[in-house]
């Protein structure tokens, strides 16, 4: 069986055109066929309700991200938004996807990975834009608090087993003084637009230095990263590939204070790699994503993807469209 046919315009569609907006310059910009292919058809053979296609599914999570909405919130903003039933496919004559359909999807992708393939067919387009320049990776990670709240500790003379959190794969992990109960999200962005190349989400006890060499593309010039990132054998692996070492220098037990050479370098990579702050701020004040909506490592780490998804086509509109010259 095919997917549910949408978006046929009627009269009354296009009356209520509107001004266009920056749903429409991502739909403008974006070539959608290849995305459309990678996921597929999601109805199955025989008789029985028609889905919707992955593609509408897709740039509704996409509108959710964007503006920080729950599934329940998001299905309400596309019934009653054009702007959001325009950038979707849906024409105003068309039934829109309730909550439960928006996270039965988000599981397929998760399943799947099928959001992986989105993620990098995203980067392709704008590598071939001249969007991700290559000039040089920077590489940093963030705290990410669970949904579920941290095993509670036993009382003076407890015995019996302590309640686990609800969320049985976050981790408690640390930095300075300040411990967080969840997850982290480590990410590798190119120098030049703060463009998102590599993504992955763990427990928040990984340390940063464990995913970094995923995060590291290979066809950089250099690699940015803090303190946290520098070992010898990064070092080397890093030569071997021709990339440049930016990564800050640390003290250590044979040398515990830096000479004055290794702190200037480390002044002046800090002040190139400070940018890679900028995708976490938009993460967390705009996406709402202090906080993470899902009890599991998995689902979790689809969020972050989406998330890496969103940020890259805002971006690429920022650049494209500057603000000073976009019509509103």
């Amino acid at each position: 069986m095919a997917d549910r046919v949408l978006g046929q315009l009627s009269l009354a569609d296009g009356l209520a055109a509107s001004d266009e907006t920056i749903f429409d310059l991502v739909s403008k910009e974006l070539d959608w066929a290849p995305i459309r292919t990678l996921l597929g058809q999601r109805s199955g053979p025989g008789s029985g309700n028609t889905s919707y296609p992955a593609e509408p599914l897709v740039r509704c999570l996409l509108l959710g991200m964007w503006h920080g909405l729950s599934d329940p919130a998001l299905e309400a903003q596309i019934r009653d938004r054009l702007s959001f039933r325009r950038f979707a496919g849906f024409s105003l004559s068309d039934r829109t996807p309730d909550h439960s359909t928006l996270w039965r999807f988000r599981e397929e992708l998760t399943r799947e990975r099928l959001i992986d393939k989105v993620f990098e067919e995203i980067n392709r387009q704008l590598e071939e834009k001249g969007l991700i320049v290559k000039r040089g990776t920077l590489v940093d990670a963030t705290f990410l608090q669970a949904r579920g709240r941290p095993p509670k500790q036993p009382k003076k003379g407890h015995q019996g087993p302590v309640k686990p959190s609800a969320d049985k794969d976050a981790r408690w992990g640390k930095k300075g003084k300040k411990s967080t109960f969840g997850y982290k999200m480590h990410i590798g962005v190119d120098q030049e637009h703060t463009l998102i190349r590599r993504v992955e989400a763990s427990d928040a006890s990984v340390t940063d230095t464990e995913p970094a060499d995923q995060l590291i593309c290979g066809d950089e010039k250099a690699a940015y990263g803090d303190q946290a990132y520098y070992t010898h054998a990064r070092h080397a692996r890093l030569a071997a590939a021709n990339i440049k070492d930016r990564l800050m220098r640390r003290p250590n037990k044979h040398h515990p204070e830096l000479p004055p050479r290794h702190k200037l370098r480390n002044r002046l990579i800090a002040k190139v790699r400070a940018a890679v702050e900028r995708p976490f701020a938009v993460f967390k004040e705009r996406y709402g994503m202090r906080r993470l909506r899902f009890f599991n490592l998995t689902t979790n780490r689809t969020q972050c993807i989406l998330a890496a998804c969103a940020y890259n086509l805002r971006t690429m509109i920022g650049v494209l469209y500057p603000p000073d010259e976009r019509r509103t």
